[in-house]
């Protein structure tokens, strides 16, 4: 349902009901600080923790602007990002400040505000968390652009870094109107982040190869993933669903036991699983596609280590029309060096979006 615009609209009504708990007013700018109960509790309530439930978000808004719009940037986070000071500073204020631009920031599900009690840091304790995560922010980025519109704000640009950067995919898809995307520093599925990447050393292989040698249906369900799956992948030219060549899964267990309990090698069936299951889930190929991919423009590391994009799709094929550009630098580098460069493509997006669809005839442009 979430997955789907048709389906997933349906889940938000247009007057659905947002709390403002706080508003600060500044001489230049007004920030206020609201909440609202998620509407993915109305999908599968089952899964969510209850300190997940309430969505938190702050709004910062010019109190002038050089357009005749009122367009707002919502930003994601990325992983271990609680709270909102970090993109608020980093992203948010310059682009407050210097461009006279409003800014959503939403507080992720199982961080911050939102962090279950048994949970330590940013440590998601099942693997369901990570889709559960996905499917809030997806519907609750449709109660946060409803609300704006009905209190004169739009159109709309989404970002985020890393994992941040993919959740803002994920929401641009299900909005029914252009809408403009700058996923930095993200791709288009999180298998190879979770079996191959820099993050697949912290997960708890060990715990998760009981769990699946003890339950017969994750075997049985793998299985009828992975032939539907390479049905799909003849059909519509998608990447293999595990990467892995026997060399390859020999030098992955290798890497992989230096960070287990057990310091033994891990089943290559448990690997594959994971692979499967977050491509099934997280892959870009499973959603609808944006309205107007050429307002997407992606900013993606030449040297990451951490979101891989060998082996699977890249997003020109998925998203015919949208742009790729490169920085020449790491995934962790480009956090800390490449910021002016996200901040001048939010802009330029902004820009593209409002002057192909929503232009006057006088249209200012921002700097």
């Amino acid at each position: 349902m979430v997955g789907k615009r048709e389906n997933c609209i349906k889940l938000v009504s247009n007057d659905y009901p947002v709390q403002i708990d706080k508003e600060y007013t500044f001489k230049d700018h007004t920030v206020i600080e609201g909440s609202f109960l998620t509407p993915f509790t109305h999908v599968i309530p089952e899964l969510l923790p209850e300190e997940i439930r309430r969505a938190h978000f702050q709004f910062l808004i010019p109190k002038k602007s050089p357009l005749p719009q009122r367009p707002v940037v919502i930003h994601y986070a990325g992983t271990g990002d609680h709270g909102f000071w970090r993109r608020r500073a980093f992203i948010a204020k310059p682009l407050l400040f210097n461009n006279s631009v409003a800014s959503i920031l939403i507080e992720n599900p199982y961080y911050g505000l939102r962090k279950p009690k048994n949970q330590y840091k940013s440590n998601l304790l099942y693997v369901k968390d990570l889709f559960t995560m996905g499917g809030c922010l997806v519907t609750e980025s449709l109660v946060l652009m409803k609300w704006c519109e009905k209190n004169g704000f739009g159109p709309f640009v989404l970002t985020g870094l890393s994992m941040g950067g993919y959740m803002a995919c994920l929401s641009s898809t299900v909005w029914p109107k252009p809408i403009a995307v700058v996923p930095c520093l993200s791709w288009t599925t999180a298998a190879s982040v979770f079996t191959r990447g820099v993050l697949s050393k912290a997960i708890a292989w060990d715990r998760l190869e009981k769990d699946y040698l003890a339950n017969k249906d994750y075997q049985e369900f793998k299985h009828e993933i992975k032939a539907m799956h390479e049905e799909e992948n003849r059909k519509r030219d998608r990447k293999k669903i595990c990467p892995f060549t026997a060399e390859e899964a020999s030098m992955q267990f290798s890497r992989l036991t230096n960070y287990n309990e057990s310091k033994r090698p891990i089943n290559m069936e448990v690997i594959e699983f994971m692979h499967i299951l977050m491509d099934e889930c997280t892959h870009m190929l499973s959603f609808d596609t944006p309205v107007d991919t050429s307002l997407v423009h992606v900013v993606a590391a030449k040297d990451d280590a951490y979101v891989l994009r060998d082996g699977v799709n890249d997003f020109l094929s998925i998203w015919p029309g949208c742009e790729v550009e490169y920085v020449d630098q790491g995934h962790v580098s480009a956090f800390v060096f490449s910021l002016p460069k996200f901040r001048e493509k939010i802009v330029a997006q902004m820009n593209k979006m409002i002057l192909k669809h929503y232009s006057t005839n006088n249209q200012t442009i921002l700097s």
